[in-house]
């Protein structure tokens, strides 16, 4: 069976774009406002982070 070489790309590319739109539209509906949604982008990325080291630990034990 041959593997997709693009599944991994795809699907991050479609996180990349819906997790901070929702992340903004969830943390705008708080009393932040405005401010939550400026707050989504450092939020990802930190949680980018978070994934990327967790999938480099895992791939390299």
């Amino acid at each position: 069976m041959q593997r997709s070489l693009t599944k991994g790309p795809i699907t991050g590319s479609i996180l990349l774009f819906a997790l901070p739109l929702m992340r903004a539209y969830l943390l705008s509906a708080t009393p932040l406002g405005v401010t939550g949604i400026w707050l989504s982008v450092p939020i990802g990325w930190a949680l980018a982070d978070i994934i990327g080291i967790g999938y480099y630990l895992k791939k390299n034990r």
